[in-house]
């Protein structure tokens, strides 16, 4: 298709829903933001997307193509978001969008009460549809589990073994669909086939085994041996699969839309510093204003902005070395992905 997009023709949304997390992961950008003095995260924990912001944002373009929203931000805990359960019913039942639209969370498990999950898993019980594979729910929730009740919690901080237990136990008994997500590390590189077995024990329907490179930490370290990742050369021009992908524009990773309503090409986008250091590099002409929705924008008018045009006109051109490492590094970062036999 010719520039500029349509979003009629976009497959996917990331959406970062709220800028809170009750976990202190430490390899996560939120650490990275923390002052030395205060202890404190800079802008974050301070927002989120109600389900009336939600429905300005989505309710204006539409969506014909959309295949998958994935509520799964660079600093969020998902299900920390009040309104999340409320969202989700309002995706699924308006018009707004298509039938067939799937909506994945990423979370760490270890927010909110009984009730909820139970909710959310009568949620995703209750929107199943026949797929290529048998019945699929058009929601699914990626756990992030990264060992057992002995390791998770080092790398998983604040995250209470009890009460993710509970929470993926009763998320997955209301009828949940669920997928176990395993990063590793030295400290948890040895669980990984009890992890697997746990994972199939407790219903889950698939894992995904991650490599922890790029995740360094001075007290938690990545694995290696069996697992270390790849260290193959980065390449001085890769393909960007959201602008530059030919035929049609973000398709494979789609656009990428922050808790401040700004509309990124992508989730590594979605870091101000990253953003900005792109703009004043390449001369993109970057202006908050014309790329964010709380300042009655469409989705269309956003793509139709000119710093899109530049970016998409510059890319062809340029490299940006950044996303080059980023991209790179994301491409290895997943050593295996796995559905249960009983799950197909």
């Amino acid at each position: 298709m010719s520039w500029p997009a349509n979003t009629a023709q976009i497959k996917k949304l990331q959406i970062e829903i709220t800028n809170y997390c009750n976990a202190r992961c430490p390899a996560c950008a939120r650490e990275k933001s923390i002052t030395k003095d205060s202890k404190k995260h800079i802008g974050i924990n301070d927002t989120y997307v109600s389900l009336d912001k939600f429905k300005q944002w989505f309710g204006k373009d539409k969506w014909d193509s959309l295949l998958l929203i994935d509520l799964c931000g660079n600093y969020d805990e998902p299900t920390t978001n009040p309104d999340l359960l409320k969202i989700i019913e309002w995706i699924f039942t308006s018009k707004v969008f298509n039938e067939n639209l799937q909506v994945n969370i990423a979370t760490n498990g270890g927010t909110r009460n009984k009730e909820f999950w139970s909710e959310l898993g009568k949620i995703s019980q209750a929107h199943q549809q026949l797929g290529t594979n048998g019945m699929m729910s058009r929601l699914h929730v990626i756990w992030g589990i990264d060992g057992l009740e002995d390791t998770n919690h080092l790398y998983r901080r604040n995250v209470n073994w009890n009460k993710l237990q509970e929470n993926f136990r009763t998320y997955i008994k209301q009828g949940g669909r669920a997928s176990w997500q395993f990063i590793y590390f030295k400290h948890n590189e040895h669980q990984d086939e009890l992890v697997k077995q746990r994972s199939i024990d407790e219903g889950f329907e698939r894992i995904k085994f991650r490599g922890s490179k790029s995740r360094t930490h001075k007290d938690v370290e990545p694995g290696a041996g069996k697992h270390e990742l790849s260290t193959a050369k980065v390449t001085t021009k890769i393909i960007c699969k959201a602008l530059s992908r030919p035929g049609y524009f973000g398709l494979d990773t789609g656009l990428y839309v922050t808790v401040k309503g700004s509309v990124l090409p992508c989730c590594w986008w979605g870091t101000e510093s990253h953003l900005t250091e792109l703009d004043n590099t390449y001369n993109l002409r970057y202006n908050i204003d014309n790329i964010n929705l709380n300042n009655e924008n469409s989705f269309q008018n956003i793509l139709d902005s000119e710093w899109y045009s530049n970016l998409h006109e510059t890319i062809q051109t340029e490299v940006f070395n950044k996303c080059v490492h980023h991209c790179k590094e994301n491409v290895i970062s997943t050593i295996n992905n796995q559905i249960h036999p009983n799950k197909e």
